[in-house]
């Protein structure tokens, strides 16, 4: 009688132990899910907001490098503001056109007062929107945003009078 109540408790302990280490396991691969998953959404963010702050200072560079009176204006292309520079190379003019088209930011090089395709400028970066705003006389404001993240950038034109 006592080799069969050992038997029993034996067998209770061993089922138990192992309902015990069956939801060790089971708990310990939903940590390891749910930590895969934060860090996948950590890097998406990461780079949505890298992405952002790259198509700004892009912007941001080549408006600085010609950033001298009548160089740098703004102007509407396809329904949307866009940054125009004036370049003389050879005593001939080129407009270097940044603009948002197709959800993404392009540029664009070419002859002055030539007219483009908007899908024949070259690809910087993709988001969402692009706005140019003007706060006042100099002053503008480029905004930048794609899927929850958004970025803006305010600079003043023509600082190299």
């Amino acid at each position: 009688m006592n080799s069969k109540n050992f038997s029993k408790q034996f067998s209770f302990q061993f089922v138990f132990i192992m309902l015990l280490f069956l939801i060790i396991v089971i708990l310990s691969v939903m940590i390891i899910v749910l930590g895969k998953n934060i860090y996948v959404n950590i890097n998406e963010d990461r780079d949505s907001n890298y992405e952002l702050r790259v198509s700004l200072s892009y912007i941001a560079n080549k408006i600085r490098q010609s950033d001298k009176q009548g160089t740098v204006e703004i102007r509407n292309y396809e329904n949307n503001n866009a940054v125009v520079i004036n370049e003389t190379y050879d005593d001939e003019n080129y407009e270097t056109w940044i603009y948002f088209y197709d959800n993404a930011i392009y540029e664009m090089f070419t002859d002055e007062n030539a007219t483009f395709l908007p899908e024949e400028g070259m690809k910087i970066v993709d988001c969402d929107s692009l706005e140019i705003t003007k706060i006042k006389d100099n002053l503008y404001k480029f905004a930048v945003s794609s899927s929850a993240e958004s970025s803006e950038l305010v600079l003043n034109l023509y600082s190299n009078n």
